[in-house]
């Protein structure tokens, strides 16, 4: 008999919480203004790694060093094409239109980049310098490519 009473006192009270809780309010999606600022951050970054794992190759750093700049670089690639969202499409940026109107090629492109960083962190992570100056030259080669084809030139500036 105390059992139910119990089991009655706790669904009694389980419905009562339930009929005054407010939901949880779920965070609002990125804007296409913050996507664009994500991605423009980010680009800027993985040029500055980029250059920070030449300059260190060069020195003769110990590509063990390198293995995390080299591994966040491999993770920026997997999250970049993400955040061309179709959302992002009228946003103001110097992504050409193509981005969205050629998303196989883009995405090939990415694909591209993701492969020549994960190549850089594993031959970082290998202390494995020929495979890290390929990988080097094959990551420079597919920012290059998407670049050509599908980022503007920025405006000029005056003067």
């Amino acid at each position: 008999m105390n059992a139910a009473r119990l089991l009655l006192a706790g669904a009694v009270l389980t419905s009562a919480v339930a009929l005054y809780a407010k939901p949880v309010a779920r965070p609002a999606a990125p804007s296409a203004a913050e996507l664009v600022a994500a991605r423009q951050s980010g680009m800027d970054m993985s040029a500055s790694a980029l250059t920070l794992l030449k300059n260190a190759s060069s020195n003769k750093v110990p590509l063990k060093n390198l293995a995390f700049p080299a591994g966040g670089l491999a993770k920026w690639a997997v999250a970049l094409p993400t955040l061309f969202a179709d959302s992002t499409k009228g946003a103001k940026s110097e992504a050409k239109p193509e981005v969205f109107t050629d998303r196989a090629g883009f995405n090939a492109k990415a694909q591209a980049y993701i492969d020549a960083t994960k190549a850089l962190a594993v031959a970082a992570a290998a202390d494995d310098k020929p495979a890290f100056d390929a990988a080097l030259a094959s990551t420079g080669a597919a920012c290059k490519g998407c670049h050509d084809s599908y980022k503007a030139a920025p405006p000029a500036k005056p003067g």
